[in-house]
């Protein structure tokens, strides 16, 4: 919990507490049929997406005019049959970001975008980055962008 609270602290010397409305999540899960980390739910409390570490995240929405975790995932899921325990983060350019949210898994992964179609098997992606948790992927995100702010 102490990361959680450093990260809140990291972010808001940065940019100010946008928080998502709890019933946002809730229908995430919903609509996604996932249950989403604790990690992201707290890193949720004050960030709801948008420009972070460089890259533009998806909005922690269930629609709207901006693109959002609930529409790019079911996009995903059609188009690519993209396995339904991933939820899409962002999709910087030519890349694909995705959280698993099954039990053991909870990791971030950040993979070319013509290798979306093996995220069923891991093994297969080519050169991925991975981080064990959502938690990790945010902190990587603020050091991006505290570093660039220096």
């Amino acid at each position: 919990m102490e990361k959680l609270k450093e990260l809140e602290a990291r972010y808001t010397a940065l940019y100010p507490s946008e928080p998502t409305d709890p019933r946002i999540l809730s229908g995430i899960e919903k609509t996604l049929e996932v249950e989403l980390p604790e990690d992201f739910k707290a890193v949720a409390r004050f960030y709801r997406g948008g420009f972070l570490g460089g890259k533009s995240h998806h909005a922690m929405a269930l629609g709207g005019p901006a693109t959002n975790v609930v529409q790019e995932t079911e996009r995903l899921r059609q188009s690519i049959s993209l396995p339904r325990h991933f939820i899409v983060l962002a999709e910087p350019a030519a890349g694909l970001i995705v959280m698993d949210t099954r039990k053991d898994g909870s990791e971030v992964i950040w993979c070319d975008a013509t290798d979306a179609v093996n995220l069923a098997m891991p093994e297969k992606l080519r050169n991925p980055q991975i981080w064990n948790s959502y938690s990790n992927f945010f902190e990587y995100l603020l050091e991006e962008e505290e570093a660039e702010r220096q």
